[in-house]
Parts: C-alpha cells; structure tokens; sequence
C-alpha cells in the first residue's frame, strides 16, 4: 500500500507542476505562484482543522512537543525547503533549462536520501548504505535523464546554477524527513502538513518582498480554477509523504514517487498537453527504466532478507 501511496502523490507532484506552471506562466512569478499555491493549501487546512478535532489535538501535541524540547526547533522548518525549491527553480530554470534543473533536482534528492536513511532522521530509523541502495539511486536519476533529454539541447551548463538545483533538491529530501518526524508526533499528516503550510507562507512572503524589490512584478490572476489547484496537490503530497517516510524509508519514497511522477507526466502530456508538450519515447522509456529499476530492487531486497 506504502507503494501505491508514494507513485500516487508523485503523480500528484506532476499535476502540481503543471497547475503552479502555467500560473507562474500567467502572473509571471515564480514565487509569487507558489504563496498563491500555498495559501490556498493553508485555507483548506484551516478549515479541515476547525472541523477535524483529532487534527487540532494534533496541533497542541505539536506544540506541546516543542515547549518540552522533545521536538527540536530546526525539526519545524520543514516549510523552508519548499520556499528554497520555489525560489531557486525560479532563479535557476531560466540560467539552465528545466531538464538540467530537473537532473540536477533529482541528483541532490536521491544521493542525500543514502545520507538522511543512513543517520536515521526518518522514523522508518537507519538504512545502510548498500551496493543495491546506491544501484536504485543511480538508476533513478539515468532514468530521469533519459526522460528530459529531448529538452537538454535548451539547456546551459553553468557550475553556480547547478549546484543550486542540487542544493534544492538536498534540502527537498531533508524537508520530507523532519516532516515524517513531527508527524511522529502530531499523529495526524494534516497537522503536520498544517506546520509545513504556515511556515512555508512566511518564508514566500520574504522571498516574494525580495524579488520584488529586485525589480519583479506580478501579473493580473487568472480566472481559471484549475490553476489555484496546486496547493490542493501540495498539501495532499505532504500529508501522505509524512505517512508513508516512516514505512519505506526515503530513498525507496523518493523512488516509487519519481516513478510516479514520470507516469504522471505523460498522463499530461498525453490526455492535456500543454504548449509545445508532447509526449515523447524518451519519457517513456525513462519511465519504464525507473520501473524496472525499482522492481528489480525490491525482488533483490526481498530475496536477500529469504536467505537471512
């Protein structure tokens, strides 16, 4: 079930894309997108709170947890790593196209995954650092190359930019690991996502205030409702993703949901493509070889623990 649960909302992490894509398209802000994107998510947590008991007890059981020391400060930050992604995807994909960020995204989140599941900061506690776990990681990120290669002739290989998208990616992953910790805690994925929503607002907010004091401007807001969906996806992928960590691990989450995002991709591309989008047989290919990979792991992992 874990599985399904981490290809669903990679899928979910497509459809996002897309929404938070062609709002930043229309208002022609990156940043500004996501606090939209991330307001709106807020909106619905607060009204699911005021009407969910067990999550507003998960709320207090949060903060209790934070008076008493047993959840540190820093475990709390889990909203920063969206405003750093925002921010830097907003900065970087025009220096270096989005199949290069999207590589280099990609690199930073599964090579620390070996890191975060070997220190144990995940509740699913301390993995090692195997030759199949390192095969898994490699291979998601060739197969995530395979699929955007079509785009890479758009894109420019400069050293800053892309160590930024790696940067990003690396606290991405470390984001999804102090999220699964306090919901630990909290007991409750809507709390915990509720703590990743508000503090990723206030964040967006300085982010947004620098931007335009940079020179940015935000555009008139769209009428469609689609578009105002991302943060309906955000929310959901949090909350399931801070389910899920404790039972797989993050390297195998982070796996399964790039699997799923690549099959969302071309569910996109295929039923509403976007401008310019179409769907393509290295995405498909990518795809099949990230599904191959995984499977092939788990039949190992599994076998190997037979033999024990």
């Amino acid at each position: 079930m874990f599985i399904f649960l981490a290809i669903f909302v990679g899928a979910l992490t497509a459809a996002q894309s897309r929404a938070n894509g062609e709002l930043s398209h229309y208002i022609h802000n990156g940043i500004g997108a996501g606090l939209i994107s991330n307001t709106v998510g807020t909106v619905i947590l607060i009204v699911i709170v005021l009407l969910i008991k067990k999550d507003r007890e998960g709320i207090s059981k949060t903060i209790s947890a934070i008076k008493s020391g047993q959840l540190a400060w820093w475990e709390m930050l889990g909203g920063l790593g969206g405003t750093i992604f925002l921010s830097t995807q907003g900065a970087v994909v025009p220096e270096i196209g989005v199949a290069l960020f999207t590589i280099s995204l990609v690199g930073g989140q599964t090579l620390s995954s070996l890191l975060v599941d070997k220190l144990g900061i995940t509740p699913s506690g301390k993995k090692p650092i195997t030759i199949s776990r390192i095969f898994i990681a490699l291979a998601t990120l060739t197969s995530v190359s395979v699929a955007v290669f079509p785009d890479l002739s758009n894109s420019k290989f400069k050293f800053l930019p892309i160590a930024l998208a790696i940067f990003a990616g690396i606290v991405v992953a470390f984001q999804q690991a102090v999220n699964a910790r306090v919901n630990l805690i909290s007991e409750r994925p809507i709390a915990t996502t509720f703590f990743n929503f508000v503090i990723g607002i206030f964040f967006l907010l300085i982010a947004l205030g620098i931007n335009l004091l940079r020179g940015g401007s935000i555009g008139r807001l769209p009428t469609n409702p689609w578009l105002y969906f991302g943060g309906v996806f955000g929310l959901t992928f949090i909350a399931v993703s801070a389910y899920t960590l404790k039972h797989i691990g993050l390297l195998n989450f982070i796996t399964f949901s790039v699997s799923g995002q690549l099959i969302g991709a071309i569910l996109f591309d295929w039923l509403a493509p976007a401008a310019h989008t179409k769907v393509s047989a290295y995405l498909i290919t990518g795809t099949l070889m990230t599904l191959t990979a995984v499977i092939s792991s788990r039949l190992f992992n599994s076998r190997k623990q037979l033999s024990v």
